[in-house]
């Protein structure tokens, strides 16, 4: 039994390693910097428009799609920056099968696990001016956008969804399927939406 399971395990392990040098050369392409050790597996979606700088620091792991990550089914991880805007990612990082968008800056900090399925933000993604959305030019100009700094050692439940300007402290926890939209402090286990206090960590 244990003969077959190796047997078809195989592919998987080949397919794994294969992602892992397609999207470090993807990442190089792009400018995108990363330290030593990182795997990046599976299927994770990139993009960086012209002036913006991305990094990624050593030993993080961000995966995406089917047979990498369990709780994150098949689905990508979707990685952006937009002009002149700043991604940053610290060293020893967990993202699985998570969207991280940024317009303006978004910093995340070292040893930060970030749950399958999460959406960071850094802005509103479209005006709220429903004449402005009418065409692209206008909702661009007029989208509204804030920095977001996650501190290190946060954990970020499966499903979380970080709205812009937000700032979220060193060794916080922010429980699955919540929706931040204001400050959380270091030290704290926070859930809901829009997310509360529940108690000190």
């Amino acid at each position: 039994m244990s003969f077959l399971k190796s047997i078809c395990r195989r592919p998987r392990k080949i397919g794994t390693a294969f992602t892992r040098l397609r999207n470090k050369a993807n990442f190089k392409v792009n400018g995108v910097s990363f330290g030593r050790n990182c795997r990046l597996e599976g299927r994770i979606r990139l993009s960086v428009d012209d002036g913006a700088r991305a990094s990624i620091g050593s030993g993080c792991h961000i995966s995406g799609g089917r047979f990498v990550n369990r709780i994150g089914r098949n689905l990508e991880s979707s990685l952006s920056a937009g002009a002149g805007a700043v991604l940053q990612i610290g060293d020893g990082c967990g993202i699985s099968s998570s969207c991280i968008w940024a317009r303006k800056s978004i910093s995340i900090g070292n040893n930060v696990n970030i749950g399958a399925d999460c959406i960071i933000l850094d802005h509103d993604a479209h005006s709220l001016d429903y004449l402005n959305r009418r065409t692209f030019p206008a909702d661009a100009a007029d989208t509204k956008a804030a920095p977001v700094s996650i501190g290190d050692d946060v954990l970020l439940g499966t499903r979380v969804i970080v709205l812009k300007g937000v700032t979220i402290g060193a060794r916080a926890v922010v429980g699955a399927g919540s929706v931040v939209t204001c400050d959380i402090p270091a030290d704290e286990i926070w859930a809901g939406n829009p997310a509360k206090f529940i108690k000190k960590v």
